[in-house]
């Protein structure tokens, strides 16, 4: 397992992006109300031209909205929410629109992190994905890289894992069953995994019954 404190964030997107095409500078006077570690986020993904998370959007400190006394901080186009709490910034919560919240274990510096390899594991220079794949696969397509030992989201369903090397990422979570109420397909998961260069995915190619896209 690889600690994510160990992770350090800059060196992790110019692995992932390429070095920054842009200057780094403090944030402007309204991002100084976030919370440490959001604000520096936010400095730190100026830096590339090219937008780091896609999946998902980081909202403006005028974009932040307050639900239940927490922070809205980040949604997804569904209604997945996330949020910290004022009064004790470094707490993170995730919700939905019109549930309720739920605390997390990881802090709001690990969120982040974890945040991050989640999105390159999409916007990577290379990627594949596949929506079922049977189980007993995994531990081949996973072989070449090692587990981040994350807290744990429940977005977008629980169980979802980061696994990662100097050429791979994946992000690795139950399938879906493709009828209501679309609860884990059992015996299945599906993959998303991305790469700095194609030749690193060709070994999948070699995983039986498992079609990529």
């Amino acid at each position: 397992m690889i600690d994510p404190s160990s992770i350090e964030l800059r060196q992790f997107l110019t692995a992932w992006y390429g070095p920054p095409s842009r200057q780094g500078m403090p944030a402007s006077k309204e991002y100084q109300t976030l919370p440490a570690p959001l604000r520096a986020w936010h400095e730190l993904a100026a830096q590339w031209s090219r937008p780091l998370v896609r999946n998902k959007k980081l909202l403006t400190p005028a974009e932040i909205l307050i639900k239940d006394s927490k922070a809205i901080f980040m949604t997804d186009p569904g209604d997945a929410i996330w949020g910290f709490d004022p009064e004790s910034p470094n707490t993170v919560y995730e919700g939905r629109l019109y549930g309720k919240w739920v605390r997390l274990t990881e802090s709001l510096t690990e969120f982040l992190v974890h945040n991050a390899m989640n999105e390159a594991a999409y916007n990577a220079p290379h990627a594949k994905s596949s929506e079922s794949v049977k189980n007993e696969h995994i531990a081949q397509i996973v072989s070449p890289m090692t587990e981040v030992a994350f807290g744990g989201w429940h977005w977008p369903r629980p169980g979802h894992r980061i696994f990662v090397s100097e050429t791979l990422i994946a992000d690795i979570g139950p399938a879906m069953e493709d009828q209501e109420p679309w609860g884990d397909m059992p015996g299945y998961s599906e993959v998303q995994i991305g790469a700095t260069n194609p030749t690193a995915l060709s070994y999948l190619s070699e995983i039986p019954e498992t079609d990529w896209y």
